[in-house]
């Protein structure tokens, strides 16, 4: 009987931190939508590919609409031809954000139940030690990412994915181009900071809640 209270309890948890993880994410993704017409405009990567701003946030807006809308199977650039293995790289990154829509929707559920039921016991305190840890970690990989990005970057796909198709040779893929570093640094930090709030945020409710 205790043991199977643990492996409820170590199951609770870990539906949480995946509901978190997947909710930041899910998050970020939204926001870099928004995110990258004012960067573009600012870096000028219209320009410096020959179109105008609108023409290129319409190539932007056909690429995220294929890679975050589940029906969406269709990709075609108006004006950035693409490689087989770009385009066959764009299908796992897809289904990777497929994957993370799916833990969302099954661990929701449980982490807003379980938050529902302790607010209702008066036990939100017992988030304070998990949120202690798990707090660590973001700064950690932050840090880590900003003393050498590029570097993380690479790490970070081939982790990822199997194969090199992310490394995009401009020459054949040249939607590259118009997807800069630091566009992705943008995002990576803007994930870090949503994971963090939200870790932060129970944290605090917990300590409250004493």
């Amino acid at each position: 009987m205790g043991c199977l209270i643990r492996i409820k309890s170590v199951v609770s948890w870990l539906a949480l931190y995946l509901a978190l993880i997947s909710s930041a994410i899910l998050v970020t993704l939204l926001l870099s939508w928004g995110l990258y017409q004012p960067l573009s405009h600012y870096l000028n990567l219209a320009g410096q590919q020959g179109l105008t701003q609108q023409r290129l946030m319409d190539n932007f807006n056909h690429l995220m609409t294929y890679l975050l809308v589940p029906w969406q199977h269709q990709l075609q650039l108006p004006d950035f031809p693409m490689s087989l293995d770009g385009h066959q790289h764009f299908i796992e990154v897809k289904r990777l954000f497929g994957i993370v829509g799916i833990v969302w929707i099954v661990t929701i559920g449980p982490a807003v139940r379980q938050w529902c039921i302790r607010r209702q016991a008066k036990q939100l305190w017992q988030y304070i030690r998990p949120m202690q840890v798990a707090l660590v970690m973001p700064p950690c990989l932050g840090f880590i990412a900003s003393m050498n990005f590029e570097r993380f970057f690479i790490i970070f796909h081939e982790l990822l994915f199997r194969n090199l198709n992310w490394q995009f040779d401009p020459l054949v893929d040249p939607i590259i181009l118009v997807l800069p570093e630091i566009y992705f640094g943008l995002c990576f930090a803007l994930f870090f900071i949503l994971l963090e709030g939200s870790l932060g945020y129970l944290l605090w409710r917990g300590k409250r809640a004493l």
